[in-house]
């Protein structure tokens, strides 16, 4: 018959269990039969020689180191009625005792054999809790992570195989050292002095480096061993290695990011069809009051340029809109609603930032409303009469800063309060940082000059061709 592994081990601890037994069975009936012949005179005149109380004293140590002390209380019980009876029959070893000593003998006797052997049972039972405790100490030192026991200078003592496993080293090249070595940011003094004393009791994260040199994060714990009197006498040093818990958590940060990006893009698109099915019906309103027809192709202009802002964001692997972008559907939007050609020019290298300056997404919504009221104005006052509106994005690197240029034909008033007359709106939503209109007559054209740099713009020029060509393909599709 073939035992599984918790077979084998209950059928052990029966087989260890029946040995015992024997074993006390044994003992017991050889203090007994010693007993019979020692206190009530067995075997006659031939064992006298040898009957002598102290015989017990074998087996009462032989009870205290094998039995136990409930074995050796046993035992001692049984010695003790043998040698009571054989002193009240006036036989055996104490058989003159009651007569010369009152049983002082039998009571002294008595008393001296259970202290030994209860003494001696206590003790060993006590040894054997401890070297329980310590075997179980063994096992548990030799978990899955890496410990360290030093003495009180920091020196090390033991290391487990786990430590050994994940440092590297083997196990003469660590005793003997301080931990300090193991540090993978360590200065010349500190490699040739072998570390400062001992790391304080604290819990943190570190750098360690392997012996193939190469770098690990470990969890570092570090707890004092102290003796009765409260001295430290060892420290024990838990170290786990934590590079899949590191690469899974920055997983997980991809994973949630990727969701919250989708989910964000969703509500924007969202956003965006709600809000050109709002422009199709003020444009349904528009159609039928004739009266009412710009005001309400104002307000369409306003709601589209929202629309087109949230289009992209939707669009965007992030919150981030471009300017480029945000100027040429607004431009094209304001075009078809007033049927005017706007001329757009956006800069040809997109690495020196004209396609590439990304708006703080605080400022998206305003700044959308601002380049379409810069954009109707100019229509409004000589744009559509002369079908000439021409918008002009230049950037710089140094510093990083975006300009919106929107010219038409007409004439400025000479008032600057007359002449933000119509861009009361724009005053209104201009940032209060990062942002700066100006207004200029260049011969016969009105000028109109945004200027927008940080923190209305990102800092930093990226490459964005490839987003933009990515953008221009989506953009067909839909």
């Amino acid at each position: 018959m073939v035992l599984t592994a918790p077979s084998q081990q209950r059928a052990w601890r029966r087989g260890v269990a029946w040995h015992r037994v024997a074993e006390g069975v044994l003992a017991y009936a050889l203090a007994f039969a010693a007993g019979q012949v020692i206190f009530l005179g067995w075997g006659g005149e031939q064992w006298r020689p040898l009957a002598h109380a102290y015989w017990q004293f074998l087996f009462v140590a032989w009870a205290g180191i094998r039995l136990g002390r409930a074995g050796t209380a046993g035992l001692l019980c049984l010695v003790a009625a043998q040698a009571g009876w054989g002193t009240l029959q006036r036989q055996g070893f104490f058989a003159q005792d009651l007569q010369a000593s009152g049983g002082l003998g039998y009571g002294a006797y008595i008393v001296i054999l259970s202290i030994v052997g209860m003494a001696l049972a206590s003790y060993l039972d006590v040894l054997r809790r401890q070297r329980s405790d310590v075997r179980i100490a063994a096992i548990a030192f030799e978990c899955q992570e890496g410990l360290l026991i030093t003495d009180a200078r920091g020196v090390i003592l033991r290391a487990n195989r786990s430590f050994l496993a994940m440092s590297g080293y083997a196990a003469h090249e660590v005793l003997g050292r301080t931990p300090h070595f193991l540090r993978a940011a360590r200065s010349a003094q500190q490699e040739a002095s072998d570390g400062p004393p001992p790391w304080p009791a604290r819990q943190r994260q570190e750098w360690h480096r392997r012996k193939s040199g190469e770098r690990y994060p470990v969890w570092f714990t570090c707890t004092p061993a102290m003796d009765s009197r409260g001295v430290v006498t060892h420290h024990v040093l838990t170290l786990t290695d934590i590079s899949d818990w590191r690469r899974q958590k920055a997983q997980r940060r991809q994973r949630e990011q990727a969701h919250r990006a989708a989910l964000v893009r969703e509500v924007h698109h969202r956003i965006k069809n709600n809000l050109q099915g709002v422009t199709g019906l003020l444009q349904t309103l528009g159609q039928r009051h004739p009266v009412l027809r710009d005001p309400i192709t104002e307000v369409t202009g306003q709601v589209q340029s929202i629309a087109v802002l949230h289009g992209l964001q939707g669009r965007s692997r992030t919150d981030q809109v471009r300017l480029c972008e945000l100027v040429q559907e607004v431009a094209a939007g304001v075009g078809a609603l007033w049927g005017v050609a706007i001329a757009v020019q956006l800069p040809e290298d997109a690495g020196a930032g004209g396609l590439s300056c990304r708006i703080q997404p605080a400022d998206a919504v305003p700044l959308a409303l601002i380049v379409h009221e810069l954009l109707l104005n100019a229509v409004k006052h000589g744009g559509r009469q002369y079908q000439d509106v021409q918008v002009t994005l230049n950037a710089r690197e140094e510093p990083q800063q975006a300009c919106l240029v929107v010219s038409n034909p007409g004439q400025w008033p000479e008032s600057s309060s007359d002449a933000q007359v119509g861009l009361e709106l724009v005053a209104t939503l201009m940032p209060r940082l990062g942002a700066s209109l100006a207004l200029e007559q260049a011969g016969e054209r009105a000028v109109a000059r945004l200027c927008l740099q940080a923190p209305v713009l990102l800092p930093g020029w990226t490459d964005a061709a490839p987003e933009s060509s990515r953008l221009a393909h989506e953009g067909a599709a839909a």
